[in-house]
């Protein structure tokens, strides 16, 4: 399996609490890019309103989860949509250190 397709497995776990679907399956994460020989996954993440309640939670776990598959050793994660995208954003690279 390669590392995009265990990537999008992992991403099946990432549950929204509020409709009680995984964000693969609600559409909520696209354009997923992988860099194989590095170990870079980006991706971006658009929650379901823009001023989606969980949408900073759900960007946190979507990022855990892609660096939880073994060979990613980075995880760019995009916010589109959503009153706090730039917050989120800045939170989500403070996780890097």
């Amino acid at each position: 399996m390669s590392l995009k397709e265990q990537i999008i497995e992992k991403l099946k776990t990432v549950y929204d609490p509020e409709l009680r679907e995984d964000v693969v399956k609600l559409k909520l994460v696209y354009d997923l890019n992988v860099d194989e020989e590095n170990g870079i996954a980006s991706i971006k993440f658009r929650p379901t309103v823009e001023n989606c309640p969980v949408g900073l939670q759900l960007a946190i776990a979507i990022k855990k989860a892609i660096l939880s598959v073994d060979g990613v050793k980075r995880a760019n994660v995009k916010v589109e949509n959503f009153i706090w995208a730039k917050e989120a954003e800045e939170f989500l690279k403070a996780l890097d250190n």
